[in-house]
């Protein structure tokens, strides 16, 4: 899929550690992070996901850094924004059909969402 950044579930648990940290810090301490959270990543796996991730372009490194190419919410609407390509042609609106039917939107999301689309 075009603009789909394919990553493991355990690249994408490094990101989010990174994201919760502020998207920038130094090697060392999102090492103690990812076992403070109870990962027993040794330095090497760390790396590894690290260097992954940056052939990805989903990070940078220097200095001991490594820091996010990408908030939170700008890496979700790449993801979103490729299945909807992929999968609806591109069309929002097929994919909110789609969506709609398989799943119960609550009143106060409908409302939000009208809100949205005449804002556009």
């Amino acid at each position: 899929m075009r603009g789909f950044l394919d990553i493991s579930d355990s690249e994408l648990e490094v990101m989010e550690m990174l994201w919760k940290q502020g998207s920038r810090i130094k090697q060392t301490e999102l090492l103690a992070v990812s076992v403070a959270s109870g990962k027993n990543w040794k330095r090497q796996t760390l790396n590894t996901f690290l260097s992954r991730l940056e052939s990805k372009g989903l990070v940078k490194r220097a200095n001991r850094t490594v820091e996010t190419i990408y908030s939170r919410d700008e890496y979700s609407y790449i993801q979103v924004k490729a299945a909807i390509d992929c999968l609806y042609d591109g069309q929002l609106s097929d994919f909110m059909l789609a969506f709609a039917q398989n799943n119960e939107i609550t009143e106060k999301n409908a409302k939000e969402l009208i809100r949205i689309i005449e804002n556009c």
